[in-house]
């Protein structure tokens, strides 16, 4: 059996996001002292929030790019110019489904189509969450949509195996995906929604051979089930994995290639893939990768063990510290709700550097923004009992 190109980089990147998310969760349980990427790093909705967080919260000045945001821009401008290789070839979840619709086939599982009725197409649901999510980010209430995140899921099943709602989702698409081509993609993904108006947009077609005798046999393979039309341009809805350019017809006939600003471009994929790469790994290098938040010295302080609260991400955290001669030297969280794979380097990190400090003057962990506001804000709400002891 021949392993194609498209099967191999995903592969590649799929791994990779699996080694980033193990290296991470042996960091953040102390059997290894670095880490290459966190999670929020990996989130390409955490992004969103970290950007709208960078422009509106003014507890912290601006410090630069972060690889959360960056990650946000390469999605953006890669859509935008290069369509949507990213669902193509490098997202894990689209892999994921790929790989479990390939073994429904080698299990002779018959395929269910995607049916679209004549007054609603279900494909417009993804632009409906998408509307959703923008809504509750903007209204300043995102964190409702974590727990249903298959991404986030499907990342804490490398740092700890932690079980909430998007892990049953998470199931639930690997479950239907030996049924259904990409149904989570073509249905319910709004970053693939994302994607496409940009891609709608964009100067980069996928246009059909001038040649084409209409037999639709280069689409066979398609992932998304993209219909064969009298159309001179592919829908929105393709997720540019070049499986129809690759493939000539029983005529021999190319059926489709990719024009830019209506000139045939060639070597698509690795223009795409080195475009999105860059902006995604050297955006972050022009600047530091956390923000600082606002400075607060702490002297005269008595010595004992104190409580306090603050607001988090997913709700208010409780902490308890401990102070020995004018300084803290040991932080214990209490209780909190915050999102698993963000909150384990704010713990670890800031209470690292408040130990033995004499002062509040430390960095925010970039994508995890809110969950560190919280957590220092707890400490401080501690450090002014001690104050007023």
């Amino acid at each position: 059996m021949k392993i194609k190109r498209r099967a191999i980089i995903q592969t590649i990147f799929s791994l990779s996001v699996i080694a980033a998310c193990i290296i991470y969760y042996l960091y953040i349980n102390d059997f290894i002292d670095f880490r290459i990427l966190s999670v929020g790093d990996l989130n390409p909705y955490g992004g969103w929030s970290a950007l709208k967080s960078s422009l509106t919260d003014l507890s912290y000045r601006w410090r630069g790019i972060s690889k959360s945001i960056s990650l946000t821009i390469a999605i953006s401008v890669s859509a935008l110019l290069f369509g949507r290789f990213l669902c193509g070839y490098i997202c894990p979840i689209g892999s994921l489904q790929d790989f479990f619709k390939f073994i429904g086939k080698r299990m002779n599982i018959k395929e269910i189509k995607l049916s679209k009725a004549k007054y609603f197409n279900p494909e417009i649901l993804k632009y409906l969450i998408l509307i959703f999510t923008m809504v509750l980010s903007i209204l300043g209430i995102g964190k409702l949509i974590s727990p249903y995140s298959p991404w986030l899921a499907y990342m804490n099943i490398f740092i700890g195996f932690n079980i909430y709602i998007g892990t049953f989702i998470l199931f639930a698409i690997i479950i239907a995906s030996l049924f259904i081509k990409r149904i989570f993609c073509r249905c319910f993904c709004p970053l693939g929604a994302f994607q496409a108006l940009l891609y709608a947009v964009g100067p980069l077609k996928l246009y059909k051979s001038s040649n084409c005798d209409g037999c639709s046999a280069c689409l066979k393979n398609c992932p998304v089930d993209i219909p064969y039309t009298d159309e001179l341009t592919v829908s929105p809805e393709c997720i540019n994995c070049s499986e129809c350019t690759s493939r000539t017809c029983i005529n021999g006939r190319q059926g489709f290639s990719y024009r830019f600003a209506g000139k045939l471009i060639k070597r698509y994929l690795i223009i795409s893939l080195i475009a999105f790469m860059s902006i995604y790994t050297l955006l972050p290098l022009t600047s530091s990768s956390k923000h600082v938040f606002s400075s607060s010295i702490v002297s005269d302080l008595n010595d004992g063990v104190y409580t306090g609260r603050g607001m988090g991400f997913g709700g208010f955290m409780d902490v308890e510290i401990v102070i020995k001669d004018n300084g803290i030297t040991d932080i214990r969280t209490i209780n909190h709700r915050e999102t698993t794979g963000y909150y384990e380097e704010v713990f670890k990190e800031i209470s690292k550097e408040l130990k033995y400090s004499d002062n509040l003057n430390v960095e925010v962990i970039s994508g995890a923004t809110a969950t560190s506001r919280g957590y220092l804000n707890a400490v401080r709400d501690a450090v002014s009992k001690s104050l007023n002891y």
